[in-house]
């Protein structure tokens, strides 16, 4: 029996697979196009498929001929890409996470974790998020995310599939595709330990809630290898710092570590009002995966993840160049 993830050579997929590996499970990577070089150290130990979401027969065939116990579904077009082409969107997130659900219907997967994300949120948000804020997403990307969330949940009453989902709020870690207004997250450290100058495109208060990639990924093993009885909230908030981040805090907190970092703020009114509700948020409650099924971030300050950060850009410098 395997452990099936779409997205599977992605940002959180690659390292969700590494860790995964090291648990002793046998893992299956769907991707559309496969980034080989990303789980190079592991190749001889997961079986790699290409295929799109898009495709009723490839998503199914996948489940059915790799014998699959558990889907961890992170595969999709990200935000930008969504913008771009909508209707290519509706395809993968919506049709393709809908036959990634039937396919686990009807090959009896025991388990189905569902990456979704902050921006199901947007529209009338409050200062501080829960389990029970509103969400009303004003982005197609946003908007296919919580059609998974929805389509998960009828998946498990009415089917009795033993879905679940984790709704991230901004992942920090390398080769991310991040929106514009929040890649300064993930490319202000990256520029700074690689010696290079960086322009911010966003104002110094701009913030968001922050979670580091490992206990990103923590929180999907986590989720995963947790009992079926202690499942209650179903679609949970996991956060590392559950308080907005601004850009400057970032910045000084890089300068603490690599006192010369060029940075500089330039912020494009454009893209400011683009994502006025996104990062208005001030701050996350996840403390419903804290109460069932006992999570806790092992990064929860700015220091321990740019020092991380950093320490991750030295060991692996080839990885940065994959954005």
């Amino acid at each position: 029996m395997s452990v099936l993830i779409t997205g599977g050579t992605g940002f959180i997929g690659a390292k969700l697979a590494r860790a995964m590996v090291e648990k002793g499970e046998d893992v299956v990577l769907f991707d559309l196009m496969p980034r080989v070089e990303r789980v190079q150290d592991i190749k001889d130990n997961v079986s790699i498929v290409q295929g799109d979401l898009k495709v009723w027969a490839e998503v199914i065939n996948v489940v059915k001929n790799n014998q699959v116990k558990g889907i961890f579904h992170l595969g999709g077009m990200l935000s930008v890409a969504c913008e771009a082409s909508p209707w290519a969107a509706f395809d993968t997130n919506v049709a393709g996470t809908m036959y990634m659900l039937e396919a686990a219907r009807q090959f009896g997967v025991e388990c189905f974790i569902f990456a979704s994300t902050a921006a199901t949120y947007n529209l009338g948000i409050t200062n501080i998020i829960d389990e029970h804020t509103l969400q009303r997403p004003t982005s197609i990307y946003g908007i296919g995310k919580l059609y998974g969330e929805l389509l998960g949940r009828f998946y498990r009453r009415k089917f009795g599939l033993d879905f679940r989902c984790l709704r991230y709020f901004q992942v920090m870690g390398p080769s991310a595709l991040p929106p514009p207004a929040t890649e300064h997250y993930y490319f202000m450290i990256r520029d700074a330990a690689l010696g290079r100058p960086y322009v911010c495109r966003v104002s110094e208060d701009t913030s968001s809630p922050l979670t580091y990639f490992k206990d990103g990924i923590r929180a999907a093993e986590m989720l995963y290898y947790t009992p079926k009885e202690k499942i209650k909230t179903i679609c949970y908030n996991v956060v590392g710092i559950s308080r907005a981040i601004t850009a400057k805090e970032l910045a000084l907190a890089i300068r603490k570590y690599i006192p010369k970092a060029e940075i500089v703020f330039r912020p494009d009114p454009d893209l400011m009002i683009a994502f006025k509700d996104i990062l208005s948020v001030r701050e996350v409650d996840d403390s419903c995966a804290k109460e069932e099924w006992g999570w806790q971030p092992l990064f929860t300050d700015l220091d321990s993840i740019v020092t991380d950060y950093i320490d991750e850009i030295k060991i692996r410098p080839h990885l940065w160049e994959l954005n």
